[in-house]
């Protein structure tokens, strides 16, 4: 499961791991808007909301003041699609994510946020949840 010989696991494994079950709870979050209605609240997508605002709060704070959830889409295509898709194909969506991220670590396009090394994508996540 990624445990050292000490049997320690890796902060990478643990935020890839914390970030997944946040994000796989899009496949079953509840209510779900009805088809061709606007996402109000975002926070229907998870189920630790307070923890993705703080995440995305924090990373906020190292993006420019005028960083909106239009930039934020503009800037991931694939947070952009899942975020698109969300209300109508939820497992779909999550599924996107998670390739999202896992691409993201490949590339090694990461943030630091306090301390934990974040997929960009997830990072952007966060921070439309804390904008919403």
């Amino acid at each position: 499961m990624g445990f050292s010989a000490a049997g320690a696991i890796s902060r990478r494994r643990l935020a890839r791991g914390m970030v997944a079950a946040l994000i796989g709870s899009l496949a079953i979050a509840l209510p779900w808007p009805r088809r061709g209605e606007a996402l109000a609240d975002l926070g229907v997508l998870i189920q630790h909301r307070a923890s993705a605002e703080r995440i995305g709060r924090r990373y906020l704070a190292t993006l420019p003041p005028e960083t909106d959830r239009l930039w934020l889409r503009m800037m991931s295509r694939t947070l952009d699609q899942a975020l698109q898709i969300g209300p109508h194909e939820p497992a779909q969506a999550a599924r996107l994510l998670r390739q999202g991220i896992d691409e993201d670590f490949r590339r090694a396009d990461t943030v630091l946020v306090d301390g934990w090394v974040l997929a960009v994508t997830e990072a952007r996540f966060c921070a439309v949840i804390a904008l919403s």
